[in-house]
């Protein structure tokens, strides 16, 4: 378990000549190790507490770092245009700061893509890429239901209608209990941990911007391979119902046709928090591989 001793640090990063925002980062782990960094990236809704049943495994063998993205956790959230491609941008101002010329990602759903996408754009700065259920990729599973709804919720006002309604601890649980198939890892302290950033200023523009302009937050862009020819893992819940493995995996083997698939039992799609010991299992003999 992560405590609360654990400080966070936060750098100032200027992304564009217009915008600044204020960047929440933390570390861990060995400062002797040998072996390339980990640096964990969270989903979408997610911070970095959502990594905390797996990080403290691997404090004894690795230097970790992870971070909250722009616009999510306790970084701030300033109305700009929220992107995969502004993410990786962050993920790269971030390794320039702590001077890392390799890291080994873990990322976890639009984190992933994250990952992916900045592995696209610089893939000598990558050793390997671990993505437990990334988004980016849906393979037409996204029903004409959902279809609608992101719709709704991408037109301006019906947008901030659904986002108040969204934005406390019903709201929160009611859209964290589909993502997990053990729903009783889904209490107060997850509940309350998803709900606290979207009271911060400016969480409307970075929470609505996937259903406001969905293409911004997909890979289907991207060259068939991609240009990251690194070790890449693909990491899934087999309950997913979201996006499901059967059909997703063999879209994400096209950009990484390296990539090795392993499909973990009674997990949905938060598998590195709702099956936390498969997975920290499944990643450390991933990293043994890495040697």
């Amino acid at each position: 378990m992560m405590t609360s001793s654990i400080r966070d640090n936060y750098f100032l990063w200027q992304l564009s000549p217009e915008h600044e925002a204020k960047i929440r980062y933390q570390e861990f782990g060995c400062e002797e190790s040998q072996k390339t960094p980990l640096l964990f990236i969270h989903g979408y809704g997610g911070m970095i507490e959502h990594w905390d049943k797996n990080i403290p495994d691997f404090i004894n063998t690795h230097k970790i770092y992870a971070i909250d993205l722009i616009g999510f956790g306790k970084s701030q959230k300033p109305n700009v245009r929220y992107s995969l491609e502004l993410f990786a941008a962050q993920i790269e101002a971030f390794l320039y700061l702590k001077k890392l010329e390799k890291v080994i990602i873990v990322g976890h759903s639009m984190g992933a893509a994250s990952a992916l996408y900045y592995a696209h754009l610089r893939p000598k700065k990558v050793q390997a890429l671990v993505l437990a259920n990334p988004s980016g990729l849906y393979a037409g599973s996204m029903d004409g239901v959902t279809k609608i709804f992101f719709g709704l919720v991408g037109s301006p006002l019906i947008g901030e209608v659904l986002f108040g309604a969204f934005a406390n601890p019903v709201g929160v649980s009611q859209s964290l209990l589909p993502t997990y198939y053990n729903q009783s890892m889904v209490d107060m302290n997850l509940i309350n941990q998803f709900t606290r950033p979207l009271q911060d200023k400016g969480a409307i523009w970075s929470y609505l911007s996937p259903s406001r302009r969905p293409q911004d937050f997909t890979l289907d862009h991207l060259e068939k391979p991609c240009r990251f020819k690194g070790k890449a893992f693909l990491v899934w819940g087999a309950e997913d119902s979201a996006l499901p493995p059967h059909k997703i995996i063999p879209e994400f083997q096209q950009l990484l046709p390296q990539a090795g698939a392993f499909i973990i039992p009674q997990a949905s799609h938060c598998i590195h928090h709702d099956a936390y010991k498969a997975f920290n299992e499944r990643l450390l003999r991933i990293l043994e591989t890495l040697v």
